[in-house]
């Protein structure tokens, strides 16, 4: 074996695979993980048989410092972006033929600045010194480059060397992330870590995300960085982009609270069935000390809840355990509690939960999808969440009508394509808004865009559509209204009543007045008038919002060449008036 290696040695026959690393705050690829194998026709293309053979036969160093020669040679040949995360372990360090400076050695040749690559100390060969380890480290990080401390919490006093290396990433071992959505355990562990990496100024990156439903739960997380075979597998050519599903991209880009929904507010979806004793459900509780409520189910239909407080409180009456303790739960439990469905708004969902006077801040509800128990919520963690979205509106909102500006429409317009629903966008324009300024000033102007901005708050549905003020007398609805075009003539009509109260009489019988265009030149200007261009959204379309705002721009442009109150659905051969 070990003339084996030396051969892999001598020919360079290792090939490097990369996996990328996501950036959870903009869906993008951060970084590539360098994994390297060894020859395909080999027992030691296994990169773990390849590492434990070279550690046996004391050929670690050498074959570790061929795969990152390796990765390094093929990540420029590539041109692949982001950073580049090298495996070290602990050995190789610790060894007396590892020369430090041979990685800037490898960087120098290829034209790479140590700021891009990232030492990844990789946890699965534990060594015996741990002050060089660390010695080691530190000299990595002086030379420019980053740390990163792989597998944390598997092993190697993991939280001891973080303390004292102070790394610039930590990554959570795959045990932790492997159906994080159904363990409170796992989610108390990983909250615990992201906590004392903000503490320490350090990136988080949670390894081995397979499932959508952890990708979901993860993004609720303040973790920064997300790898795993449900974005990539490790591959010979990675992408340089990866194409999230819309799903995805709407959970990568919820840093700010915008965009949730009923189903990220479930924090477990532990339940237990109608056949379940109490004892059976306190032992749960006992089990979990974590979580307050257990949902009820027969089938995958919620009939109630069980409450810890309330059946700690039955078991401790006298006498309490022998009446209660081997009573069906069904008997005891709360039978109408508050159920959601998971589609709603977070918004949806306070209204729901503060029409129900006896709730409060500890209570917990229940989250269903399409009437099947998805998990529990918290109250209190609602809160939180329409609270960071009521302060983000605000700062976003514009001044005057204070109606969500253009970022929040951004936000609600990704929303609306990662449900994949049909929706309609329409782009309202005031006309010869700024003759009317010259001639009446600004603050008969500012009354015309709240008149504009009033007729658009009192014909959409507040429940299902949405308006915003995205700057000057420009504005946009989104609606989800089925007869958004009957609504639109009644905003003209609306629109064109208001805006006539603010001009002279003489001006609304000569329908217009006379005023000096932008060319210094007197000329006739009608009465103010709307331009609506309207564009019909149906599923996976359209990818983002900027392409929506592209297929718009035509339609914009047709609507103003049409006078008085104008519309353009679709196709810019569609204008008319409304």
């Amino acid at each position: 074996m070990r003339g084996e290696l030396q051969t892999i040695i001598a020919e360079k026959s290792v090939s490097s695979l990369f996996q990328p690393i996501i950036d959870k705050s903009s869906g993008e690829i951060f970084a590539y993980e360098a994994l390297s194998r060894g020859p395909s026709d080999s027992v030691l293309h296994s990169p773990t048989q390849l590492i434990e053979q070279a550690q046996q036969h004391g050929l670690l160093a050498a074959i570790e410092h061929l795969c990152r020669s390796r990765a390094i040679e093929r990540f420029c040949d590539l041109g692949l972006p982001g950073k580049l995360f090298l495996n070290v372990s602990p050995q190789t360090i610790q060894q007396v033929d590892h020369r430090q400076g041979r990685t800037l050695e490898l960087l120098e040749k290829y034209d790479i600045s140590p700021e891009q690559i990232v030492i990844e100390l990789t946890e699965q060969h534990p060594g015996g010194n741990e002050s060089a380890v660390i010695e080691a480290l530190k000299y990595y990080q002086e030379m420019g480059f980053a740390i990163a401390l792989d597998d944390l919490g598997a092993g190697y006093s993991s939280l001891r060397l973080w303390s004292q290396v102070k790394p610039e990433f930590v990554k959570i071992d795959r045990h932790f992330i492997e159906g994080i959505e159904a363990d409170p355990t796992k989610q108390e562990f990983v909250r615990s870590f992201v906590e004392i990496a903000q503490s320490m100024h350090c990136k988080v990156v949670a390894e081995g995300v397979e499932t959508e439903s952890e990708f979901e739960y993860l993004c609720q997380l303040k973790v920064d960085y997300l790898q795993g075979y449900f974005f990539c597998r490790p591959t010979a050519r990675p992408p340089t982009t990866i194409r999230l599903s819309r799903v995805v991209r709407s959970l990568a880009g919820r840093r700010n609270g915008q965009g949730l929904y009923a189903r990220n507010l479930a924090i477990h979806s532990i339940h237990v069935s109608e056949k379940h004793t109490v004892e059976e459900t306190v032992q749960l509780f006992l089990n979990r000390p974590s979580i307050n409520s257990i949902a009820v189910v027969k089938g995958k239909k919620v009939i109630g809840i069980a409450n810890r407080s309330r059946l700690q409180g039955l078991l401790s009456k006298p006498f309490g355990r022998d009446l209660y303790a081997n009573r069906l739960i069904s008997a005891v439990m709360e039978k109408t509690p508050l159920v959601v469905d998971a589609q709603l708004s977070i918004e949806q969902v306070s209204r729901m939960v503060t029409s129900r006077a006896r709730y409060h801040q500890e209570d917990d509800f229940i989250i269903c999808d399409h009437s099947d128990f998805l998990g529990i919520g918290h109250v209190i963690d609602l809160l939180k969440q329409v609270t960071e979205l009521q302060l983000k509106q605000a700062r976003h909102a514009n001044p005057l009508t204070q109606l969500p500006g253009l970022i929040p429409i951004n936000d609600c317009i990704e929303q609306l394509l990662t449900a994949e629903r049909k929706f309609v966008v329409c782009h309202f324009d005031i006309d010869n808004f700024k003759p009317f300024n010259d001639v009446y000033g600004f603050s008969k102007g500012d009354e015309v865009i709240l008149a504009l901005g009033q007729s658009l708050k009192s014909h959409a549905n507040n429940a299902s559509d949405t308006v915003g003020h995205i700057g000057g007398d420009d504005f946009v609805v989104l609606w989800n209204s089925e007869d958004w075009v009957d609504r639109l003539k009644q905003v003209g009509q609306s629109f064109s009543s208001i805006s006539k109260d603010l001009y002279l009489p003489e001006h609304v019988q000569a329908g217009g007045f006379e005023c000096k265009d932008r060319y210094d030149e007197t000329r006739f200007f009608p009465l103010t008038s709307i331009s609506i261009a309207a564009l019909e959204v149906s599923p996976q379309q359209f990818s983002n919002a900027f392409e929506i705002s592209s297929a718009l721009s035509p339609l914009k442009a047709a609507a103003k060449q049409v006078g008085g109150n104008s519309l353009v659905i679709n196709q810019a051969s569609d204008a008319r008036p409304l």
